[in-house]
């Protein structure tokens, strides 16, 4: 877990430690109830990104209380890039969680201590500012939910702390402290990006390890970077003052003033109130894409199609760009096939089986990495489409679909290693998916 504040100067300053991971077995909603309320329902949970917030130290009287500041938290949380164009793809859920006692331990001071649900509390590990909470606890109550993928633990105070716990997507802030918005998107920058800190302790501490996991810190200097195609190395030389300035390579980071490099000269991950720098931002919508895929919705792609149909998708929508559609047949793009339906009366298809492709693509310049292009942030949905000039399951050619057809195609039925009438679908044998078809026809 990373723990974070800000030193007398102002800067940032703070590290990690290691904690026990809860066991995800034991963790299950409260079994006496707690209120849920979705504040933000942007569609489906199950493709969404679900952010739930849980409260400690809130006794009953203090509900409203918690809602103003989880309110607070979320509204500066969409305020912030890259979280602002994808808050769509966002649903929120506020936990109602209930405490004995109002507050939490060591606050405002070392060695008080509050009955609270979740047992939040500063101190953690000795260190004075590093707000934990009860993982298990947190995680159990979150469950309540319709979903959870992140989840925020709100302190009922107005002391400056907060956690960002990258192995739980869990991360904690004081709801009442003034700078409790860019704690939260800080460390959700931990939680949820798994972004190192950027900041150092101008100690001459001197990194002589492997290269680091995140995304947004290396060994590397920026000419090697490029020579290794590394990192941030698409990012290099670009300069975007709503990301924090010229992205290149600055030394100090990750708490050692050398042998490390961060990606711009400040940022969120550096210091409060600062943008995330593009790198960051990259990363935070790769995690985004991890939970969310772009296709909200399809026509059915189980059902075989007989060419007159009109085919729908639906993209999810960001806030300031639309998704790419196109439509292939037969792996071929169709001329202007670019909207959210297409009408198959109105494509050219000879008789036969074929095959309807739709990809949808988010070409969000904010992401250069093709790879998570690829994998992520594209989406297909395919469609069997057999036509036929004839009154498709006339077997018989009387000019109509009927019982003697019926018995035709029962006659044929299983194998067809060779192209037969009775395999109206063309998938090589005579089935159910053919019966289908003979019943949809009949007249």
């Amino acid at each position: 877990m990373y723990y974070d504040f800000q030193a007398p100067d102002g800067s940032l300053t703070g590290g990690w430690i290691e904690l026990p991971m809860p066991d995800p077995g034991e963790i299950t909603a409260p079994s006496d109830g707690v209120t849920v309320t979705t504040i933000v329902d942007n569609g489906d949970p199950m493709n969404r990104l679900d952010l739930v917030y849980v409260g400690d130290g809130y006794q009953a009287h203090e509900l409203d209380l918690y809602a103003t500041h989880v309110l607070g938290g979320m509204n500066g949380l969409f305020d912030e890039e890259p979280f602002r164009t994808y808050q769509t793809l966002f649903n929120v859920h506020r936990v109602d969680v209930i405490s004995n006692e109002s507050g939490v331990d060591h606050d405002p001071t070392f060695g008080i201590m509050r009955d609270t649900a979740l047992d939040m509390g500063f101190f953690c590990s000795g260190i004075a500012r590093l707000l934990c909470v009860n993982v298990g606890d947190a995680l159990s109550y979150a469950a309540s939910a319709p979903d959870v993928d992140q989840v925020f633990a709100v302190a009922n105070s107005t002391t400056y702390g907060g956690a960002g716990y990258s192995g739980s997507d869990l991360a904690t802030f004081s709801g009442g402290n003034g700078l409790a918005r860019d704690v939260a998107i800080h460390e959700l920058g931990h939680s949820l990006g798994n972004l190192a800190d950027e900041y150092d302790y101008n100690d001459g501490a001197t990194y002589t390890g492997s290269e680091p996991s995140a995304s947004n810190v290396s060994t590397l200097t920026s000419d090697a970077m490029a020579t290794a195609k590394a990192k941030w190395h698409r990012w290099l030389g670009e300069s975007d003052p709503g990301f924090d300035g010229l992205v290149s390579t600055y030394e100090g980071a990750m708490y050692h003033e050398f042998g490390l490099y961060r990606p711009t000269g400040n940022s969120m991950m550096r210091s409060l109130n600062r943008p995330f720098n593009l790198p960051s931002a990259e990363a935070l919508i790769t995690e985004i894409y991890r939970v969310v895929d772009p296709i909200d919705d399809a026509t059915d792609a189980g059902v075989t199609l007989l060419g007159e149909e009109t085919v729908f998708v639906q993209p999810v929508t960001p806030v300031d760009h639309t998704l790419d559609v196109q439509w292939f047949i037969d792996g071929d793009p169709i001329a202007d096939a670019t909207g959210h339906e297409i009408d198959l009366a109105t494509v050219p298809l000879t008789d036969g089986t074929h095959t309807l492709k739709v990809v949808v693509v988010d070409n969000t310049p904010l992401v250069r990495d093709p790879a998570v292009r690829a994998m992520l942030m594209t989406s297909t949905r395919s469609w069997t489409v057999t036509v036929a000039s004839g009154t498709l399951g006339d077997l018989d050619g009387d000019g109509s679909v009927g019982f003697g057809d019926l018995l035709m195609l029962l006659s044929a039925w299983g194998d067809c290693p060779a192209s037969c009438p009775a395999d109206l679908d063309g998938s090589g044998d005579v089935g159910f998916a053919d019966l289908l078809l003979l019943l949809t026809n009949w007249s």
